[in-house]
């Protein structure tokens, strides 16, 4: 099965483009001209994607490959140039110079949600998105289109989220192209529902829009008609195709149209504020003409002007969640809560009708993964539950990123986790407590000075997972100017920590050593059961092999027989045939089987190497994804076992 085509220069010397096809198994690179192929080569960790581009500190293009929870980059020989892991399946690829510093970054979205950006082996930004993210197209300069599978499209500006929309309806493919002539693409969306949409790419804005018969199957550009000009064409699923030039408008205007189009963004903006302006004093003039006809009852159902809304984030231990306090600050009553926020409610919002109306409302919330996010909160509040007037208090609430971790005492703590993560950091307490203060709840300051014999220790502090109950214990030693140990069994969450708290400290290069026991038990068994299907595919290659020599000289008696019109000996050896045929089938359904059990096993390789990278930041990380792959490769495991420990390659290699 083709699961990606591309093509690219990837040999300057040929002059002309290559055609590059992944599979599930296998990339293969062909010469179209020459009808001949550059090289084929076998990819263990299969090929979900293809990019073609230049990768920071490797001279020659190269062809790059995104897989099971691996990326891998080829010349045009076969030679792997690449290697790095990511936390999921890569689901998009793109090239875009993000950071403005001349040379492009590698944008990778995973099905993890998370779209991460490559300098070389470097992770400089890791941007965590609601869905699985299919598609990610450049557009100019530091800027990059983006669409996930649950129907958002959007723009990123140098790693900051420019707009997005989202729509009901799956968008199947983007495109970036300069359709009205300005000198700048706008993003092209096609959607399942067979909508196409052009949008600007600064604003979001729809300039133009068609509507087919069918679902959207994709979009390309190119010199179609060979007149020297670009053309925007569209298929769907059906074989219709539809193509569009780009406007003559935008090059007659010249240099003038950029400065135009500012002009008519401004002025868009300013009919926006004047309709909203609009709509606010009506509803001013609307109550006093009430308060006018109806006298003094008429502010009945006004809230008093020194009212307000306090929101407050607690964790119940209790239920397994964390609870939004809203209360306002008198007698007044919330009639309903609408909170817009990603991550948190499935459609990224959430409507609450308390009965009876309370001044008291608490919204549960239970996020699936630890992601900082700002909360849109508006909440309509009157005197009673039959006034006719209510105020639409509304306001932003961040909630912290590991707000799913219940603050505990010591003495609480029925067991202390085994696996650890510690590492040297000449910090002060305060600044680690500013940083616990920022990522969780609950943190009062009384809890800063640690209880106990210990008088290294200068901050301690315990928690319980909201999600699985697991103990999660922080602290900090002055030894050697500051050691902080993240106790926890989970190696996932210790990295998240490590990476949370270095960005907030601004520390870009961080070694630590590491010990989880559990984890690296189970890690054992997924080595050695790779080791398994590894030998048993190699046993059903083998095989498969044997049958098809078989099947070779069935064919060839089969032949003879024929020719010498022996009918009684073809039947025989046709029979022979179909139980060859039928056992050639069968062998293939076991490999089919083992390869997928293989990849499944793979995944979890490549996540844990993830995993331990993350526990370290700056060189530090790359370096251990790099002595893990040589060690994998290798097959040492007691040195992928001390690497992941200490960080370091201790084989002297």
């Amino acid at each position: 099965k083709i699961t990606s085509v591309v093509a690219g220069l990837l040999n300057p010397n040929l002059g002309h483009d290559v055609l590059m096809v992944g599979t599930q198994t296998s990339l293969m690179v062909y010469d179209v001209e020459e009808n001949a192929d550059l090289f084929f080569k076998e990819v263990h960790d299969g090929v979900n994607v293809i990019a073609f581009g230049s990768i920071a500190k490797i001279a020659p293009p190269v062809c790059v490959v995104g897989g099971n929870c691996s990326i891998q980059a080829f010349d045009h020989e076969g030679t792997e140039l690449f290697w790095t892991v990511t936390g999921d399946n890569v689901s998009a690829l793109s090239f875009c110079d993000v950071n403005a510093d001349g040379i492009p970054e590698l944008i990778c979205g995973t099905e993890d949600f998370e779209i991460r950006m490559f300098h070389h082996e470097d992770v400089i930004k890791e941007i965590t998105e609601t869905d699985i993210v299919i598609r990610i197209e450049p557009i100019h300069k530091t800027r990059f289109a983006y669409a996930l599978m649950h129907g958002t499209v959007g723009v990123y500006d140098k790693m900051a989220r420019a707009w997005r929309v989202k729509s009901k309806s799956r968008v199947n493919c983007i495109n970036c192209f300069d359709l009205d002539n300005d000198g700048i693409p706008e993003v092209i969306a096609g959607w399942e529902n067979g909508k196409v949409e052009v949008r600007n790419e600064r604003t979001g804005e729809v300039l133009c829009k068609d509507h087919f018969q069918a679902p959207i199957a994709a979009l390309v550009h190119a010199d179609y008609r060979l007149d020297g000009r670009s053309t925007l064409i569209c298929l769907t699923t059906e074989g219709d195709v539809r193509g569009w030039l780009p406007s003559s408008a935008g090059a007659e205007q010249g240099g003038s149209s950029t400065a135009e189009s500012k002009e008519s963004e401004a002025y868009r903006e300013l009919v926006n504020k004047k309709q909203e302006l609009t709509q606010e004093l009506s509803s001013y003039l609307e109550q006093l003409k009430q308060f006018k006809s109806s006298g003094r009852d008429a502010g009945q159902g006004v809230i008093p002007t020194d009212t307000k809304l306090n929101v407050t984030l607690k964790s119940n231990k209790a239920q397994g969640t964390v609870e939004l306090h809203l209360m306002t600050s008198n007698y007044s009553v919330i009639r309903a809560v609408v909170i817009f926020a990603e991550h948190l409610f499935d459609g990224e919002a959430c409507m609450l009708h308390p009965i009876p109306p309370s001044n008291n409302v608490i919204v549960q919330i239970s996020p699936a993964k630890d992601v900082q996010t700002m909360m849109n909160i508006k909440a309509m509040s009157g005197l009673s539950s039959n006034s006719v007037q209510y105020h639409v208090f509304e306001l932003n609430y961040m909630m912290p990123k590991f707000a799913m971790y219940h603050c505990i005492d010591a003495h609480q703590l029925t067991k202390r986790p085994e696996g650890y993560c510690t590492f040297f950091l000449p910090e002060r307490p305060n600044r680690i407590w500013s940083w616990l203060q920022r990522s969780f709840i609950a943190i009062d300051e009384q809890m800063q000075m640690p209880r106990g014999g210990d008088r290294s220790l200068v901050l301690d502090v315990n928690f319980i997972s909201l999600r699985t109950g697991e103990p999660l214990c922080i602290s900090m030693t002055s030894e050697q100017g500051g050691t902080v140990t993240i106790r926890t069994d989970d190696i996932e969450v210790a990295g998240e920590m490590v990476q949370d708290l270095c960005g907030f400290l601004q520390v870009t290069e961080q070694e630590s050593t590491a010990n989880f026991p559990e984890e690296m038990e189970k890690f054992k068994s997924v080595l050695m059961k790779v080791d398994e299907y590894n030998a048993v595919r190699l046993k059903l290659t083998a095989e498969m092999a044997d049958s098809a020599n078989l099947v070779k000289a069935l064919i060839v008696k089969a032949e003879d027989y024929r020719m010498l019109s022996d009918m009684a000996n073809l039947k025989k050896v046709f029979a022979g045939l179909m139980n060859a045929n039928g056992d050639l089938i069968a062998e293939y359904n076991k490999r089919a089987n083992n390869h997928q059990q293989l990849l499944g096993q793979l995944k979890e390789v490549n996540m844990m190497i993830q995993k331990a990278a993350k526990l370290r930041v700056g060189t530090p990380k790359t370096r251990v994804v790099a002595a893990c792959r040589q060690a994998i490769k290798k097959n040492n495991i007691h040195e992928l076992f001390q690497i992941i420990r200490t960080g370091q390659d201790t084989s002297g290699g």
